[in-house]
């Protein structure tokens, strides 16, 4: 006789922790460049969006309080206009625009950082804390000892 599962409960073997690091699929981002990869993570953070770029081009003029067209994201997007960079506090807006973690920590790849949710800030404060308590317990201990040896 065959048993069936329940439809009700996961399986706990499938479940997989949250993701900590915001990322696109590593295959949308590739290239052999570093200004390749903006270009290719700026173009998947607007297909994410879900916004036209004419709209994302309009909030990041009002955003900027400044025209920005869609003929410039165009270009900022794509490898194949290299003289095209786009300036740093465009960049910034644009981020701020789109609500794109996942284009920050594709910018940041190359470093040792990642861009985490602010909502995590308490708990990596908590940690850091932890850790300064632990070292100063053991600087304590070490001078407990020291102190007791020259009695």
């Amino acid at each position: 006789m065959r048993t069936r599962r329940c439809q009700h409960t996961d399986d706990l073997l499938s479940w997989q922790p949250p993701q900590v690091e915001a990322r696109f699929e590593p295959a949308r981002v590739r290239s052999a460049t570093p200004s390749g990869k903006v270009c290719r993570a700026l173009s998947e953070a607007m297909k994410e969006d879900g916004r036209s770029r004419e709209e994302i081009a309009a909030a990041l003029s009002e955003h900027l309080g400044e025209p920005i067209s869609r003929d410039s994201l165009d270009a900022w997007a794509s490898e194949a206009r290299e003289a095209s960079n786009i300036a740093g506090y465009r960049l910034i807006g644009l981020i701020s625009v789109l609500k794109s973690k996942e284009l920050l920590n594709e910018l940041l790849a190359r470093t040792d950082m990642i861009v985490v949710d602010r909502k995590y800030r308490p708990l990596i404060e908590r940690q850091l804390m932890e850790e300064a308590q632990t070292r100063i317990k053991k600087m304590i201990q070490q001078a407990d000892k020291e102190w007791k040896g020259l009695k």
